[in-house]
């Protein structure tokens, strides 16, 4: 199937599944909209951003007062740019995000940078599906933007993933260009990114897959400046070991949900009854997804199939995250838009399904009872399970060739 009737596919299976959930919020009097939001309520909307905001008003002391401060100190340089823009009489308390909220105009500047976000996001998809059509683009970033992913998580919560998947994506459309201040530029978006998330740190692989060891090495340069330096202006060497500790207590937690490996395998274990063995179960399960890791960083080095690169390296920024949200499976639209971008005829329509299935409503789920992310996270991991043995099975058949020949 070629790129535009995969675009086509995509669009059917994403929009319609989408506009019958919109007819159910109306028919069920708003009772299917309260089973899509996180927790089933909206009492946390938005808090994400507003959250982060309360922080950066204190930049000295927050990284000591809190423990859900988990962005490296670039991101609240961006967060305090935000409080300049309309500060407070005082710094808010770091449980003070609905009053962050309120104060003035700060929802407005949220919309509107959202709104500003969501355009720089179409000119990058027109820049990349250049072959699709202004029509056919604008119905795609639509139905990105209706999907529970982006709708009923990253924009309802506030969280930085949504600019952050739009700054890899950029740099994935920029790092092969002819122009040298192109994949300049894309060297230092993978940086910010990474400064906002750290995850996206991952992209650096595909630099070495490629073999392009100057641009990596600046890569890394890059990164290392991004993530230090910041730390000047947050409390220095001390913010940067409280930090530290952070990330190490939340390496060691899990909770049942369906976002991530680790806690994938924790809801499992609570369907088998075996919920009460967690604390036990936790050491194992995070081997298991250091071992994911690892499979999509292999795989990644054995693909043949580029838009496969963004694939593997945001599988792992979807999967990985040890303490996450719904918002995380945003990252799985830079693999779409490479994926769509392939003009090589696909005969397997499997991707195309799942990820429509991951962007979309998923209003069937509903029906049974269970929680939505279920139905957003089951497409990527049997699209990330399929890919791996397609991968492999590939690789094991290409040896034997080059073996018997």
């Amino acid at each position: 199937m070629k790129a535009n009737k995969r675009m086509e596919l995509f669009l059917a299976i994403s929009l319609s599944c989408t506009f019958v959930f919109l007819i159910m919020v109306i028919l069920t009097g708003g009772d299917a909209a309260r089973w899509l939001a996180m927790e089933n309520d909206f009492d946390f909307s938005y808090t994400d951003h507003f959250r982060h905001i309360a922080f950066a008003s204190d930049m000295k002391h927050f990284y000591f007062n809190t423990y859900d401060a988990t962005f490296p100190a670039f991101a609240y340089l961006l967060y305090y740019l935000l409080v300049l823009i309309d500060p407070p009489e005082a710094p808010w308390d770091v449980n003070g995000w609905r009053d962050a909220l309120s104060y003035n105009y700060n929802m407005l500047v949220y919309i509107m940078l959202t709104i500003v976000l969501v355009l720089v996001f179409k000119l990058i998809v027109d820049s990349i599906l250049t072959k699709q059509g202004n029509v056919k683009n604008t119905l795609f970033v639509l139905a990105l933007l209706l999907s529970a992913p982006f709708m009923a998580g990253a924009i309802e919560r506030g969280n930085i993933s949504f600019l952050t998947a739009v700054m890899v994506l950029a740099a994935l459309y920029l790092k092969d260009s002819s122009k040298a201040f192109c994949r300049e530029a894309a060297l230092i978006l993978i940086a910010f990114a990474a400064g906002l998330k750290l995850y996206p740190a991952v992209m650096g692989f595909i630099y070495i897959k490629e073999k392009r060891w100057k641009e990596g090495v600046r890569l890394l340069i890059y990164g290392i400046i991004v993530f230090i330096v910041p730390f000047a202006f947050v409390g220095g060497i001390p913010a940067l070991i409280r930090y530290l500790q952070v990330l190490f207590f939340f390496e060691g937690q899990g909770y049942c949900s369906w976002t991530n490996i680790r806690n994938f395998l924790l809801s499992i274990s609570k369907v088998l009854g075996q919920y009460e063995n967690s604390a036990y179960f936790v050491k194992y399960f995070k081997i298991a997804e250091n071992l994911y890791l690892l499979l999509c960083l292999a795989s990644l080095f054995i693909t043949k199939k580029k838009w496969k690169y963004a694939l593997y390296t945001a599988g792992a920024m979807a999967l990985y995250v040890p303490y996450s949200y719904r918002y995380v499976s945003v990252y799985m639209m830079i693999p779409l838009v490479m994926y769509l971008k392939e003009e090589a005829e696909e005969k397997k329509l499997i991707y195309c399904i799942l990820f429509a299935l991951t962007f979309t409503v998923p209003f069937y789920g509903y029906f049974t009872g269970a929680g939505a992310d279920l139905f957003i996270f089951t497409p990527i991991y049997i699209m990330m399970l399929y890919s791996f043995a397609e991968e492999w099975a590939g690789f094991v058949i290409d040896r034997k060739n080059r073996s018997a020949a």
